[in-house]
């Protein structure tokens, strides 16, 4: 009996001892960082591609053995095409998710919404947003290195100023933040490019007809139309405007160069004169030249996201893409310590504040503690549709 009882003593001690070495063992450490993108409503066509290179460009790195040797991991809500889920999915990632910083990278008007939040619980978040006029707005703890209206409005301007002689331009804006941004830099940049806007229309986002605004257009004398949108309203008002027989020039912003858009309404597209849209070298790299200082970059990614994808990567992608490098920038030069997440994340904010001469897709950015933009170089391009295929027409070099 006495012996029963010492064996199930030590059976007793060796099992205690197992929990107590499973349950004290050390947690698998990472870095845990939050996307926030549209994968159901109308702008899933722009976050889904931009979630996959998110996601190449994490796996890339962990491939490598990860950031300081701890590896990424992203934590994905889909915001379903609305301002509300973006918000709430923002404050979700931060207090339940406990992540490092975050991104959104569906549409300008919902990525806004992550502003506020990242500033009132003191966590780096990254907006994809396409309009200057949130750039004095981003406060201590957002961070935009995409684009501005100010830096890319040039280039379609002087595309339609110096190659086709317009200078009476009419606008159809749509009715958002991504609009307004629109608007108000272009009835900036314009003059000085020689250009008088002499009709400006509005469209909601989710608009589909666009005839009545068309037809304004069509009688207000414009040599040609500047389409401003981010959703598929854009692409919609390109078919409608041919369909009504407007032949004039148009050029739009780079949603409306979205595969999606573009496949359903190619023909409209390819109509003369063919559609001028704003786009990235990333899906150009062959067509550029060979000194091109972005087309190996270019050229490098555009391999990886086609093997695991089985298609070429679209602007949205690189959008994507470079959200992600600009956080892993971040973390590799802050060396955040996970023990404690607030310090952490300010430490992550810190490095972001001294990010230099970083070069991405979309163009090389230079932050600071009063500039959270920092866009020194843009790399826009501008595409036409030829035969079912995109045709680089200009870039930002040939302005």
């Amino acid at each position: 009996m006495t012996k029963k009882i010492i064996l199930l003593s030590i059976v007793a001690i060796l099992i205690l001892s197992t929990l107590v070495s499973c349950t004290g063992a050390p947690k698998v450490e990472s870095y845990k960082i939050g996307v926030i993108a549209a994968q159901t409503g109308p702008y899933s066509a722009l976050g889904l591609p931009a979630l996959e290179g998110w996601e190449l460009i994490a796996e890339e790195i962990n491939n490598a053995g990860g950031i300081n040797g701890i590896p990424l991991e992203l934590i994905i809500y889909d915001d379903k095409s609305s301002s509300t889920e973006t918000v709430l999915a923002a404050k979700k990632l931060i207090e339940v998710d406990e992540v490092l910083a975050f991104g959104c990278s569906s549409a300008t008007g919902l990525s806004h919404g992550i502003v506020p939040v990242a500033n009132e619980m003191e966590t780096p978040g990254v907006p994809m947003s396409g309009t200057g006029l949130i750039n004095d707005q981003l406060g201590k703890w957002a961070f935009k290195p995409i684009a501005s209206e100010a830096d890319y409005i040039p280039l379609p301007l002087g595309y339609l100023s110096a190659d086709h002689g317009v200078t009476k331009l009419a606008c159809l804006m749509e009715n958002s933040g991504y609009g307004e941004g629109g608007d108000f830099f272009l009835s900036q940049v314009a003059p000085g490019m020689g250009i008088s806007i002499v009709e400006t229309q509005y469209f909601d986002p989710t608009a589909t007809d666009m005839t009545p605004q068309l037809t304004n257009i069509k009688n207000s004398g414009a040599e040609a139309i500047f389409i401003w949108g981010s959703g598929p309203a854009g692409a919609i008002a390109i078919k409608q405007a041919r369909e009504m027989g407007i032949t004039l020039h148009i050029v739009t912003t780079p949603a409306q160069a979205s595969p999606s858009y573009v496949e359903e309404f190619r023909e409209y597209y390819e109509m003369e004169p063919s559609v001028v849209c704003l786009d990235s070298k990333l899906t150009m790299w062959r067509q550029l030249p060979d000194s091109d200082p972005d087309r190996k970059m270019c050229s490098d990614f555009d391999q990886v996201f086609t093997e695991k994808y089985g298609y070429s990567p679209s602007m949205w992608a690189a959008i994507g893409a470079q959200m992600m490098q600009f956080i892993a920038d971040g973390l590799e030069r802050a060396e955040p310590d996970l023990s404690n997440l607030t310090e952490a994340r300010s430490a992550l904010r810190d490095a972001f504040e001294s990010t230099n001469n970083l070069s991405l897709f979309m163009g090389t950015y230079t932050l600071s503690s009063t500039d959270h933009y920092g866009r020194a170089i843009p790399k826009e391009v501008l595409v036409t549709f030829k035969n079912g295929e995109k045709v680089l027409q200009k870039t930002y070099e040939q302005l």
